[in-house]
C-alpha cells in the first residue's frame, strides 16, 4: 500500500471514533449498575455528606438524613432543635471544619445500626481556627423504606 492510497492503520477514521465514543457511552449504565453499597457504607456516606454540609453551611443537606422522630441529649433536642442548633453554630463562625477519626458502624438488628466516631470540630474567622474541641459522637440509625435515617445522637467532649 502506498502512502495516501488507503486508510492509515495508525489513525482511526472519524466514523470509527464516533462509533467507539457511542459504544463507550452505551456501556456507562452497565458499569454503574453494580451491587448497591452495603448498609455500613450507606451510613458512612450519610455521615460524610452531613460533615460536608455542615462545613459548607448547607443546613438543609445536613438535616436530610435526620428522621422526623429524632431525639438527642436525653430527649431535650428533637429534629427541629437540632436544625436550629446547627444553624446557630454555623452562623456563629466564618469557617467550620470537622475531622472524623475511628469511625465504626455496627449493625444492631436488621433495621437498626449504631455509628460511633471521634470528631475534632474547629471554627473561627481567621486563617487558623480560633476554637476547637474533640467530641465522642454516637448516632443511632433506622432503616426506613430502604433508606437509613438518623434517629438519635449523643455527643460528649473527650477532654473537659
Amino acid at each position: 500500500m502506498t502512502e495516501g492510497s488507503g486508510p492509515c492503520p495508525k489513525r482511526l477514521t472519524f466514523a470509527r471514533q464516533v462509533r467507539l465514543i457511542f459504544a463507550a457511552l452505551a456501556m456507562l449504565p452497565v458499569v454503574g449498575c453494580g451491587e448497591p453499597p452495603d448498609h455500613e457504607t450507606r451510613i458512612l456516606q450519610h455521615i460524610e455528606a452531613m460533615t460536608e454540609a455542615i462545613e459548607s453551611g448547607d443546613i438543609d443537606d445536613f438535616m436530610a438524613p435526620v428522621a422526623d422522630d429524632f431525639l438527642a441529649a436525653d430527649g431535650r433536642i428533637d429534629r427541629r432543635a437540632l436544625g436550629l442548633l446547627a444553624r446557630r453554630e454555623r452562623l456563629a463562625r466564618d469557617a467550620v471544619r470537622v475531622r472524623r477519626v475511628d469511625t465504626r458502624v455496627e449493625r444492631v438488628t436488621d433495621q437498626r445500626a449504631l455509628a460511633v466516631f471521634n470528631a475534632l470540630a474547629t471554627g473561627g474567622s481567621g486563617l487558623l481556627p480560633d476554637e476547637g474541641r474533640l467530641w465522642r459522637v454516637e448516632t443511632g440509625w433506622r432503616l426506613e423504606s430502604g433508606r437509613w435515617r438518623m434517629i438519635s445522637a449523643r455527643w460528649d467532649p473527650v477532654l473537659r
